[in-house]
């Protein structure tokens, strides 16, 4: 029966990467706007599989162990009734990563990027729970380069897979539009910063309303951004429905360790850095096939 499931899935994800690759002028408009939204590529199992699996992941079962004990987001039920968080979920949950192995999500990242080759950079299962305080459960505007400083690409991207329908009452994504292009935004590591306003006030000083975009999606599509774009999202104002997510962060063939120091001049740490084997110089190896795996290349999956 386990065999039948993956045959059914590989023939579902060969039937969408012919389907609903992006077009040439899908690539145009991801270069010009920093976003994409597929089709709906992600047959409702593999959903309902990555679904079960988080469920798992939230009640303390893992199919392997992180090599660390700690230094990640890493929600448990003793945190309480907040916004989940939990990094690196597809090292540790077979479920879920059956959904970042999903062929077409990594070459339709290949694709937008205008790379040969593509790994995962790590993943985070995000929850925003029904009937959470509003006032605390919006995620601020930042950029995803913002924390990858020690990453040598620009070209970086995520892929962000709701669970379910997104709409404004859950907390749909949205991004300041074509703000890709800018280059002062490396100050936005403000994920977790509630007051949109002045996060507004920050990026626009001269008050000029910013053009965002809200992606409004349904189960089984897939929003792409560049690692530059500022994006952000509103509280989950159901009553009854959690909003489950998990953002795959992937890095193109390029990408590499490049050493960077903070305001203090002491060298940033990623997480990365201390889970990837070392390169012949000592450095973190981002293409260390057990961290970051390459999910697709021209030449044939990885």
């Amino acid at each position: 029966m386990e065999s039948s499931r993956h045959t059914d899935l590989a023939q579902s994800a060969e039937a969408a990467d012919v389907d609903f690759m992006p077009s040439e002028e899908d690539i145009e408009f991801y270069r010009t706007h920093g976003w994409w939204v597929s089709p709906k590529i992600i047959p409702d199992e593999i959903l309902d599989i990555a679904s079960l699996g988080a469920q798992r992941h939230y009640a303390g079962e893992r199919d392997q162990e992180m090599l660390v004990a700690g230094g990640y987001l890493d929600w448990r039920p003793e945190h309480g009734n907040i916004v989940r968080l939990n990094d690196y979920v597809s090292l540790q949950n077979d479920d879920v990563r059956e959904l970042v192995e999903f062929p077409p999500l990594a070459r339709i990242a290949a694709v937008l990027a205008g790379t040969s080759a593509i790994r995962l950079f790590h993943d985070q299962l995000i929850c925003k729970p029904a009937n959470l305080d509003t006032a605390t459960s919006a995620t601020g505007w930042h950029t995803d380069k913002a924390y990858w400083k020690t990453c040598s690409s620009r070209q970086m991207l995520t892929a962000w897979v709701p669970f379910q329908d997104c709409d404004e009452e859950v907390g749909a994504l949205s991004f300041v539009d074509m703000s890709h292009r800018r280059d002062d935004t490396e100050w936005m590591t403000t994920f977790h910063e509630q007051d949109r306003a002045a996060l507004e006030q920050r990026i626009s000083p001269d008050g000029a309303e910013l053009p965002v975009v809200e992606q409004l999606l349904e189960r089984g599509q897939v929003s792409f951004h560049h690692c530059l774009t500022i994006h952000g999202s509103m509280p989950n104002r159901s009553t009854s429905q959690d909003r489950l997510s998990l953002a795959i962060h992937f890095q193109d063939e390029g990408n590499k360790y490049v050493q960077t120091l903070d305001a203090q001049e002491r060298p940033i740490v990623h997480m990365n850095d201390m889970l990837c084997r070392r390169e012949a110089a000592g450095n973190p190896d981002y293409s260390d096939p057990a961290i970051c795996p390459t999910l697709w290349s021209r030449g044939g999956a990885a």
